[in-house]
């Protein structure tokens, strides 16, 4: 009942509201939307505050970012495009940036351009791989925000969405945790033949570690911690039981386990 009673003066409301809206001036009828634009997002806002449903909104706002980021980017093109004036058949605009020459057909949207400056100057867009796009798109982040905006609608018109997320992936480890090495990969990383003995092996890795060491000038990353696993021998037999940031570089390394080695390291 109390719902009817609010939904027939929302009603009564509207009418009133749309009645005066129809005779009131333009600067009076442009105000009063400002108006209730404001007070009604309010109500929704105190609404949602109420009902506990104000992470919906977040939520909503979360997933519309990246939408509004790519309009707002691609209308910043467009006026890039618009400040330029183009010959009037073919209706083709060129605007130049710190490392693009780009061009916009208008009447197929194609997009072209060619690389000006940097590791890549004399190249087309179009024949450049989508590593080395990425590559240009940080060079032009760091140093042309023009130049990185023209290339951002480039790629979401001829890669789509793909792109952002192998830009987002593209600075995670050469070599991956789950990555395989061979048994000559592992060899030359230790600097010992494939049919090494396990003296020789365990030699090596000891020679390698010493060279990590940070006192030698070395990555406190690639040197395992001093409170981790001694024994050289399961490190480099079961690199998969140790958690340690060298196991990396030797994570596969395929000598056969040797006997009597059960334990696990740690």
């Amino acid at each position: 009942m109390i719902r009817l009673v609010l939904a027939l003066g929302a009603l009564v409301g509207l009418m009133w509201l749309a009645s005066w809206l129809g005779k009131a001036t333009p600067a009076q009828r442009s105000r009063a939307l400002k108006m209730i634009l404001l007070y009604g997002v309010a109500g929704v806002l105190l609404l949602l505050v109420v009902t506990g449903r104000i992470h919906w909104m977040f939520a909503a706002v979360s997933a519309a970012l990246p939408w509004l980021q790519r309009v707002l980017m691609a209308r910043r093109v467009w006026q890039m495009f618009k400040s330029t004036r183009g010959p009037a058949s073919g209706q083709v605009s060129k605007v130049e940036t710190a490392f693009l020459r780009m061009t916009l057909d208008h009447d197929s949207g194609d997009l072209a351009g060619e690389v000006i400056a940097g590791a890549f100057a004399g190249q087309q867009l179009e024949q450049m791989s989508l590593d080395n796009l990425l590559d240009l798109l940080s060079t032009c982040q760091a140093q042309d925000t023009q130049s990185a905006a023209l290339l951002e609608t480039y790629l979401d018109r001829h890669h789509g969405e793909n792109w952002r997320a192998d830009a987002d992936t593209g600075d995670t480890a050469t070599v991956p945790p789950s990555g395989h090495m061979s048994r000559r990969e592992a060899a030359e990383i230790l600097g010992v033949p494939e049919d090494a003995s396990n003296k020789e092996i365990k030699a090596a890795h000891r020679r390698l570690i010493q060279r990590l060491h940070s006192d030698r000038g070395g990555s406190d990353y690639l040197h395992p911690d001093q409170s981790g696993p001694r024994d050289h021998d399961q490190l480099i037999r079961h690199p998969s039981r140790c958690f340690l940031p060298f196991s990396h570089l030797i994570l596969r390394y395929h000598w056969p386990p040797a006997k009597g080695v059960h334990e696990k390291c740690g």
